[in-house]
C-alpha cells in the first residue's frame, strides 16, 4: 500500500490547483478519466474551438486574476467586454433584464417598475421562487428570473432554498435602478473577462506543464473510501493518506465513503451542443443570449464573438432533469429549428458539432440538502478529508472560486 501525504481525487481545475500548491511536497492525483481537465476540457474541429460549456475567466479578486494570467503566460488571451442579450417576447433586449426593463413595452415596464418599488426584503425560510418574487417583485420575477432559472435548473423553483444562487443572484433595489437610470451604472462580476483563444483547456495544460505528471494517475478511479483507516481503494491498488482532498461530486463521495444521506442531494444535468456553421454570425457583438421562453435552450453563447473567428461557433445549453433520458439527435433537431425561429441562423449550414452531457450540472440547494452538506463536510474535516470545488462542496461557484479554495486549503493543511 502506497502512503501519500496529500491524496487528491480528481484532475479537474480544483484538483490540479491544489496539486500545484503542494508541488514540492508528497502528493498524488487519482483521475477516473483517461485525460485531465474535468469540465475545463476543450474540443477541436477544423475552424472551431469549443469547451464543455461557456467557461470564461471572470474574477472576484485581482490577486487571482494576476495568478491566472501568470499561469497562462505565452498563451494568447482575449480580453472581452461582455455583451449579453435576452430574447423576450420575440424581441432582443439588453441584459441584465432587471436593469433594462425600460426596453419592455410600456405596460410591462410600468408593472415591473411598480412591483419593484413595493418589493420587500424576504423574511424566513421561503423558497427560492418566493424569495425572488418578494425581493424583485412579480413583474421582473415572473417575466424573467423564474422562467429562465426553471429552464436552467430543470425544476420548480419552489424546491430550492432561498439562497440557492448565493453571490450570483442579481443585486437590485428601486434606488439602485433609479441610480442606473441617472447614468451611474454599476458593475457586475463578469463585465470583463479573459478567454484563451484556444479554449479553457489551456489553463489545464499550464498546470500540467508545471506538475510532475507521473504523480497524476489517469484512468484510475476511486472505488471505495475508508475514512477510519484513511485509505482509498481503486482497481489498481490501495492508497493510505494523511490528508484526502476530494473534488468529486459530494453525493458520489458519500456513497464511496458510506457516509451521510446522498439521496438528499439533488441536481440537474445539461446537454451542451457545440455547433459550428459555415457562415458568420449575424450579430457580431453578442457574447451570449438568455432565453426565458419556450425555446428548448436556456442560453446560447457565441465563441466566434469571444475569440474572434470567421464562422459562427455556438454553445447551446439545454437543462434536463437528472432522471431524464436525453435523445441527442432529437435535441439537435429541435435546437436547429429554434435557432432559426429566434433568428440566430438563416441560411447557415451546420458543418460540425460536438455534444456533451454534464451530470451533475447545477446543484439543487434545498434546506434538507444544505443541512446534510454542511454536516458531512464538517464531519469529514475532522477526519482530514477536505472538499474543494463546486461539486465537492455542492454549491454554485466558478473557476476562480475553485482556485481560491485550493489555495486557501493549502495554507491550512
Amino acid at each position: 500500500m502506497d502512503n501519500i501525504k496529500y491524496l487528491i481525487l480528481g484532475a479537474g481545475i480544483s484538483g490540479l490547483a491544489f496539486a500545484y500548491e503542494k508541488r514540492d511536497s508528497d502528493w498524488l492525483v487519482l483521475e477516473k478519466e483517461s485525460h485531465p481537465g474535468g469540465l475545463c476540457q476543450s474540443f477541436y474541429a477544423p475552424g472551431f474551438v469549443w469547451d464543455v460549456a461557456g467557461h470564461f475567466f471572470h474574477f472576484h479578486s485581482d490577486k487571482t486574476k494576476q495568478f491566472v494570467k501568470e499561469m497562462l503566460e505565452g498563451v494568447e488571451l482575449c480580453n472581452v467586454t461582455k455583451c449579453a442579450k435576452i430574447f423576450y417576447a420575440d424581441r432582443y433586449m439588453s441584459a441584465p433584464f432587471q436593469y433594462n426593463i425600460h426596453q419592455l413595452p410600456p405596460d410591462e415596464f410600468m408593472q415591473c417598475l411598480t412591483d419593484l418599488y413595493f418589493a420587500t426584503e424576504p423574511q424566513g425560510n421561503v423558497s427560492f421562487k418566493e424569495f425572488v418574487r418578494q425581493k424583485f417583485g412579480r413583474g421582473i420575477s415572473d417575466k424573467f428570473l423564474i422562467p429562465y432559472n426553471e429552464k436552467l435548473y430543470a425544476c420548480d423553483l419552489d424546491e430550492l432554498e432561498r439562497d440557492s444562487m448565493g453571490k450570483f443572484l442579481p443585486k437590485l433595489s428601486f434606488d439602485m435602478l433609479m441610480t442606473f437610470y441617472r447614468g451611474q451604472k454599476g458593475t457586475t462580476y463578469n463585465d470583463f473577462f479573459l478567454y484563451p483563444r484556444e479554449g479553457t483547456m489551456q489553463l489545464i495544460n499550464s498546470y500540467m506543464n508545471r506538475l510532475d505528471t507521473s504523480r497524476i494517475h489517469l484512468g484510475e478511479a476511486a472505488i471505495s473510501i475508508d475514512t477510519d483507516n484513511r485509505t482509498v481503494h481503486t482497481e489498481k491498488g490501495d492508497y493510505h493518506y494523511e490528508h484526502l482532498v476530494s473534488t468529486l461530486p459530494l453525493n458520489n463521495f458519500m456513497r464511496m465513503a458510506r457516509t451521510g444521506k446522498p439521496d438528499l442531494l439533488h441536481s440537474n444535468k445539461i446537454l451542451i451542443l457545440n455547433l459550428g456553421f459555415d457562415l458568420p454570425s449575424r450579430d457580431k457583438e453578442v457574447n451570449w443570449i438568455y432565453f426565458p421562453g419556450d425555446e428548448v435552450f436556456y442560453r446560447v453563447g457565441f465563441y466566434n464573438n469571444i475569440a474572434p473567428r470567421e464562422k459562427m461557433s455556438l454553445y447551446v445549453e439545454i437543462g434536463c432533469r437528472s432522471d431524464e433520458t436525453i435523445d441527442i439527435e432529437k435535441m439537435l433537431e429541435r435546437t436547429l429549428v429554434d435557432l432559426k425561429r429566434v433568428r440566430i441562423v438563416d441560411e447557415h449550414r451546420l458543418e460540425s458539432y460536438h455534444p456533451v452531457i454534464v451530470e451533475p450540472a447545477y446543484v439543487h440547494i434545498s434546506q434538507q440538502g444544505k443541512a446534510e452538506t454542511d454536516c458531512v463536510i464538517k464531519e469529514m474535516q475532522s477526519r482530514n478529508v477536505h472538499m474543494v470545488g463546486r461539486y465537492a462542496r455542492w454549491e454554485y461557484s466558478a473557476i476562480d472560486d475553485s482556485i481560491e479554495q485550493a489555495q486557501e486549503l493549502s495554507n491550512i493543511i
